[in-house]
């Protein structure tokens, strides 16, 4: 199925959860994370049990240090 991921269009499998995306999909470290789906953000808690649908939009937000 196709989504988007920070605006950017991505190709995922079928019956992908959030922490699969994350995890096996795009590999990238969860620590500092926060994701929203659409205009809600999705607590890293609810990540396993939360199933992708065509055409979401995915923002990933990284938490940086700095100032």
């Amino acid at each position: 199925m196709n989504i988007l991921i920070n605006q950017q269009p991505r190709d995922i499998p079928d019956s992908c959860s959030l922490e699969q995306l994350l995890t096996q999909v795009l590999g990238i470290p969860v620590a500092g994370l926060a994701v929203a789906v659409g205009q809600t953000v999705i607590p890293s808690t609810d990540w396993p049990a939360y199933m992708l649908c065509e055409a979401d939009k995915v923002m990933l937000i990284r938490a940086t240090q700095g100032g």
